[in-house]
């Protein structure tokens, strides 16, 4: 194990004590076969994409973690389904997690600790690559058809739980009038089911639209955000008269600070009767 002088060498360094939320949320992004890693004084995202269609970015505040220290802005890449194994070594065991990066080239440290066993302990060293170029994707927080929704997350969940699980395409309207908030699945030979919710709906936390906008999104990138949906307290929708879906996942595990995971999912290009 490192002294604790080693440890100054270190671009990044940080501390938990109870890693079950930071396994959920990396288990949740693990669709792609690398993820990229910004550190900087605001905390860490780590981004995975798949094509030029879907990003998610999990987002860690510095107060999440018991111990934060970056020097600069860090950046790499990782496999991040190796990532993921990793956090898992020791099961459904409580574990206290150190995370140490040197610098360019260096290899990323996970320093894990059972809590039930303080015999036991285990160092991971994965191999970190140059970042590549990725999508920056923003909506326009001053557009005329910006529209946001604030939801349960178990309420969201067994609403795409209930839908035609079938379904090739995902259609989301969003409405200043009834029915509000509308989720249609088109399927074989164009079959439909849909789920309606009301503004004033237990489910919903907050409601603001600014004018009606309806998209169609491929089911297979919407299926994606479902480890996400499952273990989210709150889920924010975001989209304008551009279709890109914007969607948060809050996640909160004991009596850690709240982490999140963004997806960003481009529409199909054409809606029909539009």
């Amino acid at each position: 194990m490192l002294t604790q002088s080693q440890y100054e060498n270190y671009k990044l360094v940080c501390r938990l004590e109870h890693m079950k939320a930071l396994y959920s949320s990396i288990k949740a992004i693990c669709f792609s076969d690398f993820g990229t890693l910004h550190a900087s004084e605001d905390g860490i995202l780590i981004t995975v994409e798949q094509g030029k269609s879907i990003q998610a970015t999990l987002c860690i505040a510095p107060a999440f973690f018991a111990e934060f220290k970056v020097d600069g802005t860090p950046s790499f890449s990782v496999k991040i389904n190796v990532l993921a194994e990793c956090l898992s070594l020791f099961g459904l065991s409580d574990c206290s997690i150190k995370i140490l990066y040197k610098g360019e080239g260096a290899p990323l440290l996970l320093l894990l600790e059972p809590h039930d066993d303080d015999q036991v302990s285990t160092e991971c060293s994965i191999k970190t690559t140059n970042v590549e170029e990725q999508i920056d994707y923003d909506l326009d927080a001053n557009s005329s058809s910006l529209n946001t929704i604030f939801m349960r997350g178990p309420d969201l969940s067994n609403i795409f739980h209930e839908l035609d699980k079938a379904a090739d395409e995902f259609e989301f309207t969003i409405s200043p009038l009834k029915p509000h908030f509308k989720i249609t699945t088109l399927g074989v030979m164009q079959a439909e089911s849909s789920v309606e919710v009301a503004k004033s709906s237990d489910m919903v936390i907050l409601f603001n639209c600014r004018a009606t906008t309806v998209a169609r999104y491929k089911s297979q990138q919407i299926k994606l955000t479902n480890k996400a949906m499952q273990v989210a307290s709150k889920v924010a929708i975001k989209t304008d008269g551009s279709g890109l879906l914007e969607m948060h996942f809050m996640m909160q595990c004991d009596d850690q600070e709240e982490l999140y995971v963004r997806f960003f999912i481009t529409p199909l290009l054409e809606v029909d009767g539009n």
